[in-house]
């Protein structure tokens, strides 16, 4: 009986700590890993040249503004086995730039000059996220300032 009361106690703080393990950790950022069969490599990159325009067009960017995107990086491998990888990151400065993103997205996505950007990005590079990778919290992030 005891073993499985302990048993059970070993269980309960697994599930309590996993659910609660990331709980302190902001969430300042959106992004994954696609793997793109390399014949899909212009589409995605069409349809995530779209996405990040709308970011361009529709985020606050500079630097007095406490929601603003403090960067984007679309990057993409070299093709290898017929696939490539695709890493999307976008970082804010903290938790409200990421909800307001989110709050960015709720106004501008249906409207008829940006529907057609969520379609595409929807359907052309969405299918290929990988499983588990999307970006939680940045761990380290260089800027370089000019005088380097």
């Amino acid at each position: 009986m005891r073993t499985f009361l302990v048993s059970i106690w070993c269980l309960v703080f697994s599930a309590f700590a996993q659910v609660h393990a990331g709980d302190n950790l902001p969430q300042t950022n959106w992004g994954g890993v696609f793997k793109v069969p390399v014949e899909k490599i212009d589409e995605v990159d069409r349809a995530t040249e779209k996405w990040a325009n709308w970011i361009k067009e529709t985020h606050p960017l500079g630097p007095d503004d406490e929601n603003n995107l403090v960067s984007l990086s679309i990057t993409r491998s070299l093709p290898q086995a017929g696939y490539v990888y695709y890493v999307i990151v976008e970082i804010y400065p903290t938790p409200k730039g990421l909800m307001n993103h989110q709050k960015i997205y709720n106004e501008t996505s249906w409207k008829a000059e940006y529907s057609p950007t969520f379609s595409d990005f929807g359907s052309k590079v969405m299918p290929y996220l990988v499983s588990g990778s999307k970006q939680r919290r940045t761990v380290y992030h260089l800027v370089p300032s000019q005088d380097h």
